[in-house]
């Protein structure tokens, strides 16, 4: 008989969400379905708005990773205005992603996955999340 696995709800990620694992008769995955159901609606409030604002409105997407939504508009800005940007504002673009690589690697690590091997993969959800 097959089985379903549920994680619900999701607690490391920006907003909420939900995973479905459908398992065969051999305990194989067969399925799985990731829902993430909230509306985020950055889109929609960016329509209209001067295109210079985007570097300022994504960061806001995730607080996880702002800077890597930062430069990705900067990028699309170059892009769209045709432009390519002098030596030294490439250096601190460089500069400054390498700094937010580190600084990911180090938010993820202690706020996503630490609690888990703090406490262990088999403690309740509440001690392992960390927001309790």
């Amino acid at each position: 008989m097959a089985k379903k696995i549920t994680v619900n709800p999701i607690t490391r990620l920006e907003g909420h969400g939900k995973i479905d694992i459908y398992l065969d008769d051999q305990g194989n995955v067969a399925r799985t379905f990731f829902q993430v159901p909230e509306l985020r609606g950055f889109e929609t409030f960016c329509l209209g708005r001067p295109a210079e604002e985007m570097a300022r409105i994504t960061p806001r997407i995730c607080g996880v990773c702002p800077t890597a939504h930062h430069m990705a508009s900067t990028k699309c800005l170059d892009d769209l205005w045709k432009v390519d940007p002098p030596p030294a504002a490439k250096k601190i673009r460089e500069l400054a992603y390498s700094t937010f690589f580190v600084e990911d690697h180090y938010i993820h690590f202690f706020f996503l996955a630490a609690p888990d091997f703090v406490v262990g993969p088999t403690a309740p959800a509440p001690e392992r999340t960390s927001s309790a």
